[in-house]
């Protein structure tokens, strides 16, 4: 057989693949561009070509198309304010899967965050909930403040010496310390040093951006993680830290598990060595991917969503008075900081949160559900079972019929002339930390970490911005979570 009469055959089978797309597939009639209804070269052109602009193509595509859009040869995008809450329903969102074709993006198949099947995701969530409960963070205040008290030592040596704050990077460290502390038998001591490295900071940052490449290409994650950690230094020589961690780290969590070990503290790998979950389900590599999901979810998350609240809070003096006035009057010792739950009371303090929240996005990828056992109706359309379907914080969170104004930070708008199912429905809306079955579990902790922060920040100090806009905070790529221009140096402050 000649190498034409294979082309051609080929070629021939692209043609009826690409025929039977646009024709004859179930989505056919969903309105939408045909390139990307018939390869997912769509979505990577928008996420590798142009950077991670694929969320703001989205919005660009429901302009023109409608609340319904067809994005891939099998996945649809809703823009739809009455659909959200039907999407994250307990009811519906049971049964809704994982899109399995992005469970290897993060390189932990076998955690809580990357199940596919929803039954199995169910079992792995009940057995981690615990640990996270509202009723679990408390134990947890004593490490958050240490770590903030830490931080705020800085500002304090940056008021006196006339230095620059870099938020990012304290709370980046804050966070990751914060972190290991409670999920691992041993911390990463980030802020242990007095003047910080940097070096994974950028480690850091360079491995987020690489994100969507890892969805796309998920052999990266093999290779990377079959490689032998002296060639990886001589790569990424920043990589210094996280590497010394993890080799600690696993050393310790295999002691733990084999009982050769006892720690002083209770962990993750405690808890789920003695959780109900059976034996299959608590070997090594699943125990150290579960944990280590941990630090994924909880830390860029949080700090942008500090970064963002702070930003919007300092560039408007009147929510900056009004934030300190009442933390002031609800904390009159400044060295003695009440719990997360007591602070969760404060009025404009919860409603500052809220809008930063709404503002910070979570993540900027798409949310994406498939509902497996049946099909799913949308207006006139019948969705078969097996398709896909997103949403997406960046429209999600700036709808302006929820929202008005939705580009504005209005702490405001959580608070004043709202009913309470107004508010109900609002929260609904914002899916920061996602919603139904699957919400994010570390949302209790992310809380308390941002309530004490705001609370001791604004209690004691005077911050001013230095040298930031509004592009140093905005996302302008989609990277997994929101990425901003290359040439951003992040939330800068003075201490006066």
């Amino acid at each position: 057989m000649g190498l034409s009469v294979i082309l051609g055959a080929v070629l021939g089978v692209i043609l009826v693949l690409i025929l039977y797309r646009l024709c004859l597939h179930p989505l056919a009639g969903i309105p939408g561009p045909k390139l990307a209804a018939v390869s997912v070269l769509y979505e990577m052109y928008y996420d590798l070509v142009k950077g991670g602009r694929l969320p703001w193509k989205l919005r660009e595509l429901h302009d023109a198309y409608g609340p319904i859009v067809r994005i891939g040869p099998n996945e649809v995008h809703i823009r739809d304010s009455g659909f959200t809450p039907r999407f994250f329903s307990s009811a519906s969102s049971n049964r809704l899967d994982k899109y399995a074709p992005h469970r290897r993006q993060l390189g932990i198949t076998k955690s809580t965050i990357s199940t596919v099947q929803s039954d199995l995701h169910q079992r792995r969530r009940e057995a981690l909930a615990p640990f996270l409960s509202s009723a679990r963070i408390g134990s947890y205040t004593s490490v958050i403040l240490c770590k903030i008290e830490n931080i705020a030592s800085r500002f304090e040596k940056c008021r006196l010496l006339g230095e620059v704050a870099e938020l990012r990077l304290f709370f980046l460290y804050m966070v990751t310390d914060i972190i290991t502390e409670i999920a691992f038998p041993e911390g990463t001591n980030l802020l242990a040093h007095e003047e910080l490295d940097k070096g994974y900071y950028t480690f850091q940052k360079a491995g987020q951006a690489k994100l969507l490449w890892f969805k796309h290409f998920p052999i990266i994650w093999t290779l990377l993680k079959n490689m032998p950690p002296s060639w990886l230094l001589r790569m990424a020589p920043q990589a210094s830290v996280a590497v010394h961690w993890e080799i600690a780290n696993k050393r310790l969590v295999m002691d733990i598990l084999s009982g050769n070990r006892n720690v002083d503290r209770r962990t993750v790998i405690h808890h789920l060595a003695a959780s109900s979950l059976p034996s299959s389900e608590k070997g090594f590599d699943r125990i150290w991917e579960e944990s280590t999901s941990f630090l994924g979810a909880g830390g860029e998350t949080v700090v942008n969503a500090l970064c963002t609240t702070i930003f919007h809070v300092l560039k408007d003096d009147k929510i900056t008075q009004r934030l300190a006035e009442e933390v002031k009057a609800a904390v009159p010792d400044p060295s003695r900081i009440p719990s997360a739950q007591v602070l969760a009371s404060l009025p404009y303090l919860s409603a500052v949160i809220q809008e930063g929240q709404r503002k910070a996005l979570g993540i900027t990828s798409r949310i994406i559900r498939v509902d497996n056992k049946s099909s799913i109706s949308y207006g006139s359309y019948v969705l078969p079972q097996g398709t896909a379907v997103s949403l997406s914080s960046l429209l999600e969170n700036n709808d302006p019929t929820m929202f008005p104004n939705p580009e504005e930070f209005i702490p405001e708008r959580w608070l004043e002339g709202r009913a309470d199912s107004s508010l109900k429905e609002m929260k609904k809306q914002v899916i920061t930390f996602g919603g139904g079955p699957r919400k994010c579990l570390g949302e209790h902790l992310a809380q308390a970490e941002i309530l004490l922060v705001l609370t001791v920040l604004f209690r004691r100090f005077r911050l001013r911005l230095y040298r930031t806009s509004d592009m140093d905070v905005a996302p302008m790529y989609d990277s997994l979570l929101p990425k901003q221009w290359e040439g951003s140096k992040g939330l800068r402050v003075t201490v006066p």
